[in-house]
């Protein structure tokens, strides 16, 4: 199984070829339903997030949503 190298935050990160955003996320222990993700420079909503797979290169800038303000 290959990885690709990405960008998360600002740090380097490895993932398997094709991985799913939410699995990606859920390695991170982040619950993917608990933050907002931008994919190199565009936000993706809830239904993007889901259906998104890595590639190589990808940028992304996480968010979590955090209750009560």
């Amino acid at each position: 199984m290959s990885s690709i190298s990405i960008v998360a935050n600002g740090q380097a990160k490895s993932a398997r070829f094709d991985c799913p955003l939410p699995e990606f996320l859920a390695s991170l222990n982040l619950a993917p339903e608990r933050v907002v993700v931008e994919r190199n420079g565009t936000a993706l909503t809830p239904a993007e997030a889901r259906a998104t797979l890595l590639a190589e290169g990808d940028r992304l800038e996480i968010v979590r949503l955090v209750p009560g303000g």
